[in-house]
């Protein structure tokens, strides 16, 4: 059981890596989520918003002790079809109403605001960090699939290398300790 939670795990570090290794280096390569900096361009160049309800409610997280997210339920409506989903939030709003741009197209897609999307977006492949993260987390995928895959190598060789010796019988002891007495035994040499 435990040999089988040992390689889940490791197979889920595994996945976890190269993702984390794939989306640091398409950051750095790609400049962003081109189609997302689009759609935030395209809320501003129509001034698409509304004033969405919030809900009472909202569930506090706190990420490295240091940053608090508050994530509330909202509901707006717009050309008579009601919309709702929930947003993130790094300050508690003053009253229960929130401002938020959303696509002509596609009033799903909300934002609170697009132009700081927008500029965390262009700012990603900008700094070569991003590239070096990705390359650290590749690096330590490739380690663990290589121990994952090197551990179940060795186990392969131990088992083929040693193979089980048949039991020895009770007499084929006794003369195998008579014989090793024998040689052992000074007077061997002496006249008789």
């Amino acid at each position: 059981m435990k040999s089988i939670k040992s390689v889940l795990y490791r197979i889920v570090l595994i996945i976890v890596c190269s993702l984390l290794a794939k989306s640091c280096v398409t950051d750095y390569v790609y400049k962003g989520d081109k189609d997302k900096i689009e759609q935030r361009q395209q809320m501003l160049d129509d001034n698409t918003f509304v004033m969405a309800d919030l809900s009472s409610e909202y569930t506090e997280t706190t990420v490295a002790r240091v940053i608090k997210t508050y994530k509330f339920n909202y509901s707006f409506t717009v050309d008579g079809r009601a919309y709702t989903d929930e947003i993130s939030l790094t300050e508690l709003p003053s009253f229960p109403k929130l401002k938020l741009y959303y696509l002509k197209e596609d009033p799903n897609i909300v934002s609170e605001d697009p132009q700081s999307e927008i500029t965390t977006e262009n700012k990603k492949g900008d700094s070569i960090t991003d590239l070096l993260v990705g390359i650290v987390w590749g690096i330590l995928a490739a380690l663990i699939l290589l121990s994952f895959l090197g551990k179940s190598y060795k186990k392969e060789q131990k088992t083929e290398i040693q193979p089980k010796e048949p039991a020895a019988t009770q007499e084929e002891k006794i003369d195998k300790e008579q014989e090793r007495k024998a040689k052992e035994d000074p007077n061997r040499f002496m006249p008789k």
